[in-house]
């Protein structure tokens, strides 16, 4: 019944806000459970056209107005824009839910920390750890014995083999592939297509061309 949904805002109003909307109406075709009330936006707080049927509500700072049960959905994937957006918005004691899509497939004894986000026909191993505010965007495959750091994200079809450590903070691009045993450090950026047989540190870039590590400092 309608009076049972949970009030959901997602914070961004772009093209992974428009991939949320569909997201949340694909868990409410199995069981109704999220009742969106709009977008917040810092960088056009009054846009006034609807995006996928829904409003911009303002920026950031309305979010003092809500109630702790008001359940807030980070839509951003630069996983530095990311954490710098929960920063802003922690004091306000808000929840925020992880969110599974239903053809999703999560193994046993894998772990999802809150605010996770977990895409169509996405796959996570057995002993997985995925830490908070993960997106793990369509088709991305997780294997065995992974960790994913806090605010990282892996976009489209991207597959992380067994073992491998991602840090906090990540951004692996579509397709790209992690062999396995290797470690990623702290804000690493890797483009898309990319195959990584090589541990990265820290604040390093690795893209096809040039295909090696680059101090981003």
């Amino acid at each position: 019944m309608d009076h049972f949904m949970k009030d959901l805002i997602i914070y961004g109003s772009g093209g992974l806000a428009k991939e949320i909307v569909q997201l949340i109406k694909d868990i409410n075709s199995v069981h109704e459970e999220w009742r969106i009330l709009g977008y917040i936006d810092d960088t056009r707080p009054g846009y006034e056209k609807l995006i996928c049927g829904y409003r911009i509500l303002g920026s950031s700072e309305i979010l003092k107005d809500f109630t702790s049960k008001t359940n807030i959905v980070i839509a951003i994937g630069d996983p530095r824009t990311k954490k710098s957006i929960y920063e802003k918005i922690k004091e306000y004691q808000l929840s925020f839910p992880t969110l599974v899509h239903p053809k999703a497939k999560v193994a046993d004894g894998a772990a999802l920390g809150e605010g996770a986000i977990l895409g169509l026909d996405t796959v996570v191993s057995v002993d997985v750890n995925i830490g908070k505010f993960v997106l793990l965007n369509m088709r991305a495959v997780i294997g065995h014995d992974v960790k994913i750091g806090d605010f990282s994200s892996c976009l489209v079809n991207c597959v992380v083999a067994g073992n491998v450590i991602i840090e906090q903070s990540v951004l692996i691009g579509s397709n790209a592939v992690i062999m396995e045993k290797i470690n990623i450090g702290e804000e690493v950026k890797i483009g898309m297509g990319t195959v990584i047989y090589f541990d990265v540190p820290d604040k390093h870039v690795v893209m096809n061309k040039p295909l090696k590590p680059i101090y981003l400092g």
